[in-house]
């Protein structure tokens, strides 16, 4: 089967709304104007209405007014500048334009065929305004055929609030397709659910479906299947969900619409071309019950992890520090499925860090997400407070596992510290070995760096020797390396 194009085109070329065009204004007065963004609207089916706002500022974004249209549900999809420019030399004289488009976009989705009625919307910018003329779009009905089919395949149990499990998307065809626009409102659930794309089996066999104002690219796998005697092409799109609150989540019913050939015709050179037809397919609608994770034996330090297997490492950006110096903690989470909802929680409390010998943020930022979804990294800054602390101890992950229904934990390793002021720790734990005949607050290592003497609070000197031959002649010899 062919790669799978969009139906639309998003160029702002495409189908304009049944309105005449605005007069010419004056130079640099703004003007907007009303377009779609696709070729056609269908019934619904969500299309994107966007107002081109030509003449007003690089900044700031106009206001998006609110946008309410009679037999449909709107929903603002934000504001987006265009900018071009143009660099010219004439006679030697370098010129420089700049010229900013405002792009204002709304999701329509419109309840029945026929014309629907778009009001005039205006657009402003502190005192700059323009109004761009309403008119109106034709909605058109699509037919049904019993060639196409689609179905969301949801998991057949109740999930776990915060568990991340697959989900497919199941189309099945009898005919060959040509163009498509898949709809699936479950992508587009931001309060109820958190959505990513599965995994590829083949990076080359993805499909590119509406978000919002975004894409997502959604891998799919390709056989034969046959469901109550007929024989079907089915292609099964991989997304994997997190639900984000408890109860029965209502899912509407997903739909597709697509280029069928119907036949074979000529085309204007005469040469055989396939003729095809716009149909319409519609799931039903359909519920996900999400249930709460269990208040018996959750470990203190839980913040939400669901999954099977984590893991959890730290790293230090330094492990001889003052005391009240900020260190960077650099925290490494990996799971057996995808982490885009992790957070790591407070950094003090039970299983984490002491507060008495720490000063942390309450809140932790937000971790990087790796290419494949599996590990997350969190950098926080944290300081010392007590200086007799001699380590960073062994943070605490707790988990939820949803097959065993219990909760896990598991704990990086800890890392020793030298805090000025306070006790030494072995040079083992920090740079190295000590030196033969060195006294105890003498740290050593081939990693260099000093270690604190804890009897002058002062730094004693490494063990290397400095590469000169002789000091200089005046005074100590200022390298870091020595002491001399």
């Amino acid at each position: 089967m062919r790669a799978l194009p969009m139906l639309g085109v998003a160029a702002l070329a495409a189908a304009v709304i049944a309105v005449a065009p605005p007069p010419a204004a004056a130079q640099d007065a703004p003007t907007a104007h009303i377009q779609l963004e696709t070729r056609q609207a269908y019934a619904e089916l969500p299309f994107n209405l966007v107002v081109v706002a030509e003449g007003f500022d690089d900044d700031p974004a106009p206001e998006q007014p609110s946008l309410q249209i009679a037999g449909a549900t709107v929903t603002p999809l934000g504001v987006e500048p265009r900018v071009q420019q143009s660099i010219q030399v004439v006679n030697g004289r370098r010129f420089e334009s700049r010229e900013t488009t405002w792009l204002l976009r709304w999701q329509v989705v419109a309840a029945r065929a026929g014309n629907l009625a778009v009001p005039s919307i205006l657009i402003s910018q502190g005192a700059k305004k323009a109004t761009a003329e309403g008119g109106a779009v034709a909605i058109t009905e699509i037919a049904t055929t019993d060639d196409m089919r689609l179905a969301l395949v949801l998991p057949d149990r109740p999930v776990w609030v915060g568990e991340t499990v697959p989900v497919e998307i199941d189309w099945l065809l009898r005919r060959q397709v040509h163009d498509q626009q898949l709809v699936v409102p479950m992508l587009s659930m931001p309060d109820d659910l958190l959505v990513a794309a599965g995994e590829a089996s083949d990076p080359k066999q993805v499909l590119s479906v509406a978000v919002g104002a975004s894409q997502l690219e959604l891998p799919y796998d390709q056989d034969q299947v046959t469901v109550g005697g007929t024989r079907f092409t089915r292609l099964r799109f991989h997304v994997v969900v997190t639900p984000l609150r408890v109860g029965a989540l209502t899912i509407a019913p997903a739909q597709v619409v697509a280029s069928l050939e119907v036949g074979t015709g000529r085309d204007r050179f005469g040469f055989p071309s396939a003729r095809t037809q716009l149909f319409r397919a519609v799931d039903e609608p359909r519920t996900l019950e999400v249930k709460p994770l269990p208040q018996q034996g959750r470990p203190p330090s839980f913040a939400g992890a669901v999954g099977t297997s984590f893991s959890i490492a730290t790293q230090s950006s330094r492990s001889v520090v003052q005391l009240g110096e900020p260190v960077e903690l650099e925290i490494t989470v990996k799971g057996d499925t995808r982490l885009d909802g992790l957070s790591l929680g407070p950094l003090a409390g039970p299983g984490r860090l002491p507060a008495d010998r720490f000063s942390m943020p309450d809140t932790v930022p937000p971790g990087e997400l790796s290419d494949d979804g599996r590990t997350k990294v969190f950098k926080v800054q944290v300081q010392v407070t007590d200086p007799s602390t001699t380590e960073i101890p062994p943070l605490e992950l707790a988990w939820f596992d949803p097959t065993a229904a219990a909760y896990h934990t598991a704990h990086s390793e800890p890392i020793a510290l030298s805090v000025k002021g306070g006790t030494v720790v072995g040079a083992g734990d920090v740079v190295g070995g000590h030196r033969p005949g060195a006294g105890a607050g003498a740290a050593t290592g081939s990693g260099g760096g000093a270690a604190a003497d804890p009897a002058t609070s002062r730094w004693s000197a490494p063990t290397w020797r400095c590469r000169r031959l002789a000091p200089p002649p005046r005074g100590r010899c200022r390298r870091p390396c020595c002491g001399r």
